[in-house]
């Protein structure tokens, strides 16, 4: 499945902040994955893609519109019948109903990067975001394997630009992966889209992972003369660091051959330092990373790691400003993806022997020690719990249960006080029937006083009556939207800088899938529900035994698709939607499946 993305938009809003090996524009990720989140005058980046100097004025089909500035949305559609189409095509965002136009009809493509424009206010909180260009390699007629770029922000529909002189033969019948191995990338400025680069991994001659496999960079607005620029390095697992200007400041990498942790200056990939001190690092872990988004302001780059040496993991700290990371802890056990608020990292340690015991700390971004907050005694039935969010004052967690006699799932949310040790949860809500996932938004942008927790259940327990279920609270335990069966919050719909996000209702339970009933925005500030609609001015409904992957792209705009559940069959139905219209509109292509890039 292809993937555009973090809610990257900006990271968590945007994926174009690079480093976290997104395979799919804007990063999006399944609506029925778990997630988990951290919680005066504006400036604002208005470059475009290297074409074109910046968004140029709407026309006819691309117009701007209420919901903010216009721009192209990029489906990837592949024949699912005789007369399918394929290829990449574009949609403006500004008449989601137009007719999809074609930029490509390339059956072989491959996501490298995106860009979005982005504005911060005066506290450096994301106040806008939309697609800027994007970044693909593809087979021209004669099965070379070139880099092309191209403009969403364009008033006039795109055309693709080769950037760069790469060009790769494919055989007849291979994958592109099969010669571009897998990819990474990022940006030197990140409120400039322009400024992204790639950075490729090319087979050798024997194929990917084989001795003669090199890593090459390509530049957005790279002349199609330019040469790639070979890198020393052997991986594209790289995490970028950028200062709250948006500057990069450095790429970590761990490198496979010497086991060590480099901190590089720029895409040259050259002179790096050791970013940790003697090595020996053979495995290495992003714990967290606070990206750009619309929850806290944005200090630069903390970048909190986890490295195993001699089968021991220790959590290091590489802010943006420096060169060497500080030890910070030594586990006992494995670390696990933390989650942070405006002064802390939470993180777990778990350790598993005869029985399973969960260590939840907290250390201080602006460095220091260590504080345990709590130790769980992992029941043999249940699981580790998840860290979801903190609201600076108390850390929400989330786990699940299985009964052994009948098998059925239960979902658990609690709460933990920040800053003092605790012997024990406290309870958050009632529990929910099914596998429990959660995540947590502010209603006003930057203000974590005004988290709220949406918790999402997943019930395929044997004689269940329904099978998905949603709970809305406040991490104070206040219920504004009680348990509701056969419903779903869809966690990489817009956000908190939207002020909306995508709430599925009235689910089919007797179809396996998330269709039968409409897709609603509800709105933060409010909590108003309101069904997106269709051109004829009609509720949508989600059809039967399908299953959206959905993702927000700007501040009202937002793409993904639809696709049949099994048994369900049928083709992969492609979806736009404009909160500031609540409208919502299916993209089809006669015997096609259309899916966004």
């Amino acid at each position: 499945m292809h993937r555009w993305l973090i809610l990257a938009p900006l990271c968590l809003l945007l994926v174009a902040c690079g480093g976290d090996g997104a395979s799919s524009f804007a990063g999006s990720s399944s609506s029925s994955g778990s997630s988990t989140s951290s919680s005066g005058s504006s400036t604002s980046s208005s470059s475009s893609s290297s074409s074109s100097s910046s968004s140029s004025s709407s026309s006819s089909s691309g117009g701007s519109s209420s919901s903010g500035a216009a721009f192209w949305i990029p489906y990837r559609v592949t024949p699912a019948g005789s007369g399918g189409e394929t290829g990449l095509f574009v949609v403006p965002s500004g008449a989601l109903t137009t007719q999809p136009a074609a930029v490509t009809s390339s059956a072989q493509m491959l996501f490298l990067a995106d860009g979005f424009t982005t504005t911060l206010n005066s506290s450096q909180i994301v106040t806008a975001y939309t697609p800027a260009l994007l970044l693909y390699a593809a087979t021209d007629s004669s099965n070379n394997i070139h880099v092309y770029e191209l403009d969403l922000a364009l008033g006039t529909q795109p055309t693709a630009t080769q950037i760069g002189s790469l060009s790769l033969p494919l055989q007849a019948g291979a994958a592109i992966d099969t010669v571009i191995c897998d990819s990474n990338y990022a940006l030197t400025d990140f409120l400039q889209p322009d400024t992204v680069f790639v950075v490729l991994h090319v087979a050798g001659p024997a194929g990917c992972g084989t001795t003669g496999d090199q890593w090459m960079v390509v530049h957005a607005g790279d002349a199609e003369s330019t040469s790639p620029v070979s890198v020393p390095i052997a991986t594209t697992q790289f995490t970028p660091l950028y200062a709250p200007t948006g500057s990069l400041t450095g790429l970590v990498l761990r490198d496979p051959n010497t086991q060590n942790v480099f901190l590089y200056g720029d895409d040259s990939f050259s002179q790096p330092t050791a970013a940790i001190p003697n090595g020996g690092v053979s495995a290495m872990t992003i714990i967290f990373d606070n990206k750009v988004n619309g929850k806290e302001s944005f200090i630069g780059t903390e970048l909190f790691l986890s490295a195993t040496i001699n089968s021991v993991d220790y959590l290091y700290q590489l802010p943006y400003n420096a060169t060497t990371a500080m030890q910070v802890y030594t586990a006992t056990g494995t670390l696990t993806t933390g989650v942070a608020d405006d002064t802390n990292l939470y993180f777990s340690d778990v350790q598993v022997t005869t029985s399973t015991t969960q260590g939840i700390w907290q250390v201080p971004l602006a460095g220091g020690a260590a504080t345990l907050l709590y130790t769980y005694a992992v029941p043999a039935t249940g699981v580790p719990y998840e860290l979801v969010g903190s609201n600076n004052s108390v850390l929400v967690l989330v786990t699940n249960s299985t009964n052994g006699s009948t098998g059925a799932t239960t979902g658990s949310l609690a709460t933990l006080p920040v800053g003092v040790a605790s012997v024990a949860v406290a309870p958050l809500g009632s529990a929910l029937n099914g596998l429990t996932s959660a995540f947590v938004l502010p209603t006003t942008p930057g203000t974590r006083s005004s988290d709220l927790v949406f918790a999402d259940a997943v019930n395929t327990g044997p004689s269940a009556s329904y099978m998905y279920s949603s709970l809305l609270l406040t991490p104070g335990n206040v219920i504004k939207q009680a348990a509701l069966p056969n419903s779903y919050f869809l966690t990489d719909s817009n956000g908190a800088v939207a002020g909306a996000v995508l709430q599925l209702t009235g689910i089919n339970p007797a179809v396996a899938g998330m269709g039968g009933g409409p897709v609603n925005a509800l709105e933060l500030s409010t909590l108003t529900l309101t069904p997106l609609k269709s051109s004829a001015n009609a509720t949508y409904t989600l059809p039967n035994g399908f299953d959206p992957l959905l993702a927000g792209l700007s501040n009202a705009i937002g793409a993904g698709q639809a696709s049949p559940h099994s048994p369900t069959t049928g083709n992969t139905l492609g979806l736009a939607y404009d909160l500031s219209k609540s409208l919502i509109a299916p993209i089809s292509i006669l015997n096609s499946n259309v899916a966004l890039f």
